[in-house]
């Protein structure tokens, strides 16, 4: 079980578009958000290990197909692969709804608070899981939506860690996942050093008009 007492600040600023120190007004804001927030979270992950192989149409795994030059850099030289899904609950997403509806604010700084714990959970979930492959070589995590890796691959990759039944995660009719402060990835694995490849700026999609790359800074 992952435990997460506090929320990252500086990310969570970073997800509001702050980039100086929080006033009095907002830093009492935050105070009272991550009390609420940390109370109603209900931090779970799952994964489950699988061998993938290229093909033509490219990279097969549990009955789905990786498609995309990104993926296939991103795995390349890896036997295996493990699917990986986060999420801080139902209770997250009550929580921002409960703040939003009493202060706009208060609602903004829960939701950013939630972002980060939620990529708090990724990386505690991630070092967690690697533990148990300390002669295994792994890549960073990389999800749907990613480059070129299309973002309907959601569906499948839930559908094969069976994630409604053990974590009450779903996809919405627009693909949004449910709860909202939920993701998911593949983190690939070999028994040699793979390089780490690209990530964060150079496979998002929204480089092109960041505000963190304009004031010359990055979102994490």
């Amino acid at each position: 079980m992952i435990v997460l007492p506090s929320v990252d600040r500086e990310q969570a600023l970073r997800y509001m578009g702050m980039h100086a120190a929080p006033d009095e007004t907002l830093r009492t804001c935050m105070d009272a958000c991550e009390q609420r927030l940390l109370a109603a979270a209900v931090p779970r992950y799952l994964h489950r290990v699988c061998p993938i192989h290229a093909s033509p149409e490219g990279i097969r795994c549990e009955g789905m197909l990786l498609t995309g030059a990104d993926i296939a850099a991103h795995l390349h030289g890896c036997d295996r692969v493990i699917l990986f899904c986060a999420t801080l609950s139902v209770g997250a997403d009550a929580a921002i709804r409960a703040a939003g509806a009493q202060d706009v604010l208060a609602g903004m700084v829960t939701d950013a608070m939630a972002s980060a714990l939620t990529e708090q959970l990724c990386d505690a979930a991630e070092q967690e899981i690697l533990s148990g492959f300390p002669e295994a070589y792994a890549t960073w995590r990389f999800s749907p939506g990613y480059g070129d890796l299309p973002l309907s691959l959601q569906g499948e990759l839930l559908g094969v860690l069976n994630a409604e039944k053990r974590l009450g995660v779903t996809l919405s009719s627009g693909g949004m996942l449910i709860p909202t402060k939920t993701v998911t990835a593949l983190i690939g694995l070999a028994d040699a050093p793979v390089p780490k490849g690209r990530r964060g700026c150079a496979v998002c999609r929204l480089s092109g008009s960041c505000p963190y790359r304009a004031k010359g800074e990055h979102c994490k």
